[in-house]
């Protein structure tokens, strides 16, 4: 949940361009656009990408009902509505019967329902944060790409050989003082 919230704020403020995770609440926390699925040799299936108001204009929806939809499918927050998926979900919205169904949800839950849709829309995140740019760590990154997400080592290598020779042979205005 917090590291979706903050994924979300980095691309609203620009400093990402989009969230790549398999979870949706990414979208549930206004993250305004998402991939699924990236990676190489994946067994997930097809990398999808999402942009929210894309999303909320296909459907015809508000992002508030979008989260009462996520609350009642199920969130990490709280589990949802026995025997209500996705379709279930935006036929309520259409039949303007979410809250119903919410207040049903309530009586189960041990959740205040308005407390999981205020982590939502009010979510706590740092605002005060700085991205540094440092020289790639080419241990680093092929342990990371390779070792836990199954790039092919050899071609992570050979990419960043080239990127290394390109940026050292690109010319910069410190060569001049």
């Amino acid at each position: 949940g917090e590291g979706e919230a903050q994924a979300a704020y980095l691309v609203e403020k620009g400093d990402a361009y989009a969230v790549a995770s398999q979870d949706y609440d990414c979208l549930l926390f206004g993250a305004k656009r998402v991939v699924r699925n990236l990676a190489v040799n994946s067994n997930l299936g097809n990398l999808e990408y999402y942009e929210l108001r894309h999303v909320l204009h296909e459907l015809n929806i508000t992002r508030e009902e979008l989260i009462e939809m996520g609350i009642l499918i199920g969130t990490d927050f709280c589990d949802g509505l026995k025997g209500v998926g996705a379709k279930t979900a935006l036929k309520l919205a259409k039949k303007d019967q979410l809250q119903e169904k919410l207040d049903e949800l309530q009586k189960e839950s041990s959740h205040d329902l308005n407390e999981v849709k205020d982590i939502f829309l009010n979510h706590n995140v740092n605002t005060d944060y700085k991205i540094k740019w440092n020289k790639p760590d080419k241990e680093g990154l092929v342990e990371f790409l390779c070792y836990e997400h199954g790039f092919s080592e050899s071609r992570v290598v050979k990419a960043s050989d080239k990127l290394k020779n390109l940026s050292s042979s690109q010319g910069s205005l410190d060569a001049w003082f």
